[in-house]
């Protein structure tokens, strides 16, 4: 088995020593999933009866955890939804967790066991009043150990710890929110400053007060403060403290479709699948035949007119909003297949950070050596790219993070589109990041690009896929 990197190493002695709760607070593509899964090993071989409960996003229940328990592990595992018996590992995405329909589920389960939690991108804590939040901080106390685990914990603001702080421990804050905020906080604008107002402003004053552009944030001195106070508790690591990383890190991002885009999906995949079958046809015109299907994936399709017909709100899309929110506001290159994939994306960019800190790079670009410029000298955050646009020659090493929200069949321009950071003059580890939807093309695309299996397996593996589930 892979031996632990020494931040993983390090990390699980301190969970240990800690009695099993901690925040493990480190930077994407560092691992760890199989750090919490190393800690529970350990707890476990103390007492043999323990349990571990994870609560992940839906994207990471099979790509992330299922993926690294059979690779690491000899544990049992399975998704809340697909569970018969006790298996060691109980995986549950949180939109199960807080519904009606499995909650009473996970009491009564973690009533009859002992069991660790590990809250997985535990910045979904963020919001004191959001549901997961409540639920999280109700379930406490019925774990013996708690972890969570974050890249990016306070992708905001450190008002973004309290509710991971306390699942961990609830006696280092302040028992509230609010008291919380008070402590550590002030009210600001245009650099005045304005002491907290504590609990006594109605909560339609404060609603004026904060519409009149008033902000709270924190002064060094109570950062620092709290710093102090939360460190018994938290671990953390950048990239670039990890030393004995290898250079190239990928992550799959497992996107589930709605029903309606998995409808259509499987619809045109019959239709195009019948047509290729029984013809004498390469591979690499059987992909492009089966271009609709990569479209699909995205929640559209082009129109014999050629335009873009939404089959429904984006999956991907909403995947994607998710994992920027983890990697917090470092620069970011999308790469995508089609132009309405852009539009689309532009759209959610904006509306996240403004239409000033996005750039394209694709064949309606109009000036392309001004996005790459605007892009490389920081004046915006994120570049939507096509790999043809941006094949060869260009270094983007002032960004170490890309996302490949939607693929094709080309290894040759997907290894030149990860160089585009992987070049001299990248100080930092490099992070690939794939949203893959499950059981499509996707699946078969990335195994290709990973040179996993080749072009006609791919077009086969499709085929046999289809023929199996229709019954044939």
């Amino acid at each position: 088995m892979e031996s632990l990197f020494k931040h993983q190493q390090d990390a699980v002695e301190f969970l240990v020593r800690n009695r099993g709760c901690g925040a493990i607070f480190h930077e994407p593509g560092l691992g760890k999933t199989r750090t919490c899964l190393e800690t529970f090993k350990r707890l476990k071989q103390i007492n043999p009866k323990l349990r571990l409960l994870v609560m992940c996003p839906l994207s990471l229940v099979n790509a992330a955890w299922g993926e690294d328990i059979r690779r690491f592990t000899q544990f049992s595992h399975a998704p809340l939804k697909e569970m018969k018996g006790s298996p060691d590992i109980v995986i549950v995405n949180y939109e199960a967790m807080i519904s009606k329909k499995y909650l009473p589920q996970i009491i009564n389960m973690l009533i009859a066991s002992d069991f660790m939690c590990v809250v997985d991108e535990s910045s979904r804590l963020k919001n004191n009043k959001s549901i997961t939040t409540k639920t999280l901080l109700y379930l406490m106390e019925y774990f013996r150990h708690r972890v969570v685990a974050s890249g990016t914990p306070m992708p905001n603001s450190e008002l973004e710890l309290w509710a991971q702080i306390s699942f961990i421990n609830p006696d280092l804050l302040p028992a509230s929110f609010y008291a919380f905020r008070n402590c550590y906080f002030h009210l600001e604008r245009n650099g005045q400053r304005m002491m907290a107002p504590g609990q006594y402003v109605s909560r339609y004053e404060m609603r004026e007060i904060l519409s009149k552009g008033w902000k709270y944030m924190i002064s060094a001195e109570n950062r620092s403060r709290l710093m102090e106070t939360i460190s018994p508790v938290t671990h953390w690591v950048k990239k670039h403290e990890a030393l004995d990383l290898p250079e190239k890190l990928d992550e799959i991002r497992e996107v589930v479709l709605s029903a309606k885009e998995q409808t259509a999906y499987e619809e045109m995949r019959d239709f195009l699948i019948t047509e290729i079958e029984g013809t004498e046809i390469t591979a690499q015109v059987a992909l492009a035949k089966l271009m609709k299907l990569r479209q699909a994936t995205s929640g559209f399709f082009y129109s014999e007119a050629g335009e873009a017909v939404p089959i429904d709100n984006p999956s991907k899309l909403k995947e994607l909003d998710e994992v920027l929110d983890e990697l917090g506001e470092q620069p970011v290159i999308i790469w995508v297949q089609f132009h309405h994939e852009v539009d689309v994306i532009h759209r959610l960019l904006s509306d996240r950070c403004g239409a000033d800190q996005v750039a394209t790079l694709y064949s309606e670009t109009k000036d392309r050596d001004d996005s790459i410029n605007r892009f490389k000298s920081g004046q915006v955050r994120y570049l939507i790219a096509h790999p043809k646009s941006a094949a060869h020659g260009l270094t983007f090493v002032n960004c170490n993070t890309m996302i490949f929200y939607s693929l094709d069949y080309s290894y040759e321009a997907h290894a030149q589109a990860r160089d585009r950071i992987h070049r001299i003059g990248q100080k930092n580890n490099c992070l690939y990041i794939y949203l893959v939807a499950r059981e499509t093309i996707d699946e078969e695309l990335i195994k290709v690009l990973q040179r996993k299996q080749g072009l006609q397996d791919a077009v086969y593996a499709l085929v046999r896929n289809k023929t199996k589930k229709s019954g044939h």
